[in-house]
């Protein structure tokens, strides 16, 4: 295992800390590659700590397309590394496990694979900010800490408040003007494709699916910095991350994990059925009681549920997967979801590589039979996916792993300036066009709302 040197030092406010933890990592380097997450103060049994920076490649991994053999690469490369392993696994990264292909266009460019490992790591647990340096940057640290404290101070708690109310003046662009996205569809030409997907369906060739579309803009030159300040005060998600590969941002605003290994626990996390949140607690209360009994949210979110338990038996010990909670509410900041924990053990003398190649694509952004799924939605979707329904995550020296879905995530290609906003929704038998679009809008409400502000 590398050796990485420790520091520690307390603060009095975690949310303060956090705060100038991020604003220190978006000043620093031109590796052109970092990570942020932060999972915003939520109650989470499996996380390991409340924020994370991640800067300065000391190795990286990287692939640009995903062909057969990629998967067995990725798990070498983890396993060789014996250290902390940052990055993602785009959605396209499918096509390495599967006879599948992505023809659609990609406007954004990450790339379908990519893990660095950190020469500085500084993690948030509660007051206590750690530092693990690398040896040879271990003399870092100290003008680090500095720096931080002083943003920390600079942080007073007024101007806190102020900036999770999010400004009126500055809306991430650097001028007054909000930005409003373009539909690349029409709600007609939506309906249209809804139709045929439906047919699909009504023949038995999947039972659920989940399809999805593209807000867009082009030639839109913005701070991601900013904009990601202003997003993840106004969603609060658990799962938030700011990434940058290169010229390539996500500014992840997700309430979805993907899956995690704590030891031999494997625990996924699969999120089917969305309702406003209403500013009315009466009516909001009534709202919900109807949700959480919905027979449509519910069979939607039963049929992830069981692909999830079909994904992990294939790596799980005998008769330990279980649903540790069906359907259970989740309230965040904008929206009510249905979340389901479905928990497993992982199989002796597995790799925890191999937990992630045979649950993914992650259930909830697929559908059911998968494969067949995979086939029509690169048919009916107009745009490639990219990093959007894949994951961001990392991976511990012992072998453990947390990995979110990217969902709710602006994407930003700063050398084209173009940003996207996908946004998606699982059709089944009982479903109809004009709720499925709505739906869709009101998962990329909070986001279009913090673009959209003057």
């Amino acid at each position: 295992m590398i050796r990485r040197e420790r520091f520690t030092f307390e603060f009095s406010s975690s949310q303060r800390l956090i705060k100038a933890l991020f604003t220190f990592g978006s000043s620093q380097g031109d590796s052109g590659v970092k990570l942020f997450l932060d999972g915003n103060a939520h109650e989470d049994p499996y996380k390991s700590f409340d924020a994370l920076l991640a800067l300065d490649p000391a190795n990286t991994f990287n692939i640009e397309h995903a062909v057969s053999g990629d998967w067995e690469r990725l798990n070498a490369w983890q396993k060789d590394q014996k250290d902390w392993c940052f990055g993602h696994i785009a959605y396209d990264f499918k096509n390495a496990e599967e006879n599948l292909q992505s023809q659609n266009p990609d406007f954004i460019g990450f790339p379908e694979a990519q893990f660095f490992v950190p020469s500085r790591l500084l993690l948030v647990r509660q007051n206590t900010l750690t530092g693990l340096y690398l040896q040879d940057k271990a003399q870092d640290w100290i003008q680090d800490l500095q720096q931080i404290q002083k943003l920390y101070q600079d942080l007073l708690p007024q101007e806190l408040k102020h900036k999770d109310r999010g400004s009126s003046n500055d809306d991430g662009f650097g001028r007054n003007s909000g930005i409003e996205l373009k539909g690349r569809w029409s709600e007609k030409q939506y309906s249209e494709k809804f139709e045929q997907i439906q047919k699909h369906i009504q023949r038995g060739d999947i039972y659920e699916t989940n399809f999805c579309q593209e807000f867009y803009r082009e030639n839109i030159p913005l701070d991601p910095v900013s904009l990601f300040e202003k997003l993840n005060a106004f969603s609060k998600a658990p799962f938030s991350a700011f990434y940058q590969v290169n010229h390539c941002f996500a500014l992840c605003a997700s309430p979805e994990r993907y899956l995690t290994k704590k030891g031999k626990a494997l625990i996924s996390q699969p999120i089917k059925g969305t309702l406003k949140r209403l500013s009315d607690p009466e009516k909001d209360q009534i709202a919900v009681d109807d949700f959480v009994q919905n027979p449509k949210e519910r069979r939607e979110n039963i049929m992830i549920t069981d692909l999830v338990r079909n994904d992990l038996s294939r790596v799980a010990a005998r008769d330990s997967v279980c649903v540790k909670e069906l359907c259970a509410l989740k309230s965040y900041a904008h929206v009510h979801q249905l979340v389901t924990t479905v928990t497993a053990e992982l199989k002796e003398g597995l790799d925890p590589v191999e937990a992630l190649r045979t649950t993914f694509p992650m259930g909830s952004m697929t559908g059911v039979p998968k494969i067949r799924a995979l086939q029509l939605m690169e048919d009916f979707e107009a745009h490639k996916r990219g990093l959007y329904s894949g994951t961001i995550g990392y991976f511990t020296p012992e072998g453990d792993f947390d990995f979110n879905v990217v969902i709710r995530t602006l994407l930003y290609n700063q050398k084209t300036q173009y940003l996207s906003l996908s946004v998606g929704g699982a059709l089944t038998s009982s479903a109809n066009a004009q709720d499925e679009y709505q739906e869709c809008l009101l998962k990329a409400e909070s986001l279009r709302t913090v673009l959209s502000r003057g």
